[in-house]
């Protein structure tokens, strides 16, 4: 059913939760400083596996809702690949033409679009993330400018230790947001 509304269904809190995939902000952001070990894996598809046609399989409402095919390409991928990667889907509970080609649309672009995974631990910190939350990934080892990090508790007034040094020279402007663990914010210049 959750295919429906290209959802997901999941146990919390002793409740059944639905999520389903469409925009929405970010709610969490992972760094070095807030992951185990500091570390981040990617992976990604392969091209060559990536869909260029999808065959939707939808119930025809002008043929007593019997299973009828609709069939969407990505004709670039196929002229450049010179060949044709099929992959077949079923829109339950669909019965218009158009809605059954929007899914196979959905399909491809999602493989076309989303081609990367990461994968991290954490701790306790990111304990109230659900599945199908967003959340940001700044990687400094990836992007190559460190965006933020964890400061001790031995800080001062006058001093805030951070987790590894800033260079803080060549005339630019800088921000230090804090975050404190009551969930109240500071932002200085």
């Amino acid at each position: 059913v959750t295919s429906v509304f290209r959802g997901m269904m999941f146990w919390l809190n002793g409740e059944i939760q639905f999520s389903q995939n469409r925009f929405q902000s970010p709610v969490y952001t992972f760094t070095k400083g807030n992951v185990i070990a500091g570390k981040f894996a990617y992976t990604s598809t392969k091209s060559q596996y990536r869909s260029n046609q999808v065959r939707v399989t939808w119930n025809d409402p002008k043929s007593m809702y019997k299973k009828a095919v609709e069939i969407v390409e990505d004709t670039n991928s196929i002229l450049e690949t010179g060949k044709i990667v099929s992959k077949e889907v079923v829109a339950f509970g669909c019965t218009s033409k158009g809605q059954a080609h929007r899914f196979g649309k959905w399909t491809l672009l999602s493989e076309t679009l989303e081609t990367e995974g990461i994968s991290f631990e954490t701790g306790i910190n990111a304990g109230f993330l659900k599945p199908g939350d967003v959340v940001n990934v700044q990687d400094a080892s990836r992007e190559r400018i460190r965006y933020s990090g964890r400061t001790s508790g031995s800080n001062t007034t006058t001093t805030i230790n951070v987790d590894s040094a800033v260079n803080l020279s060549g005339g630019n402007t800088f921000e230090l947001s804090v975050v404190f663990p009551s969930g109240g914010a500071y932002l200085n210049q």
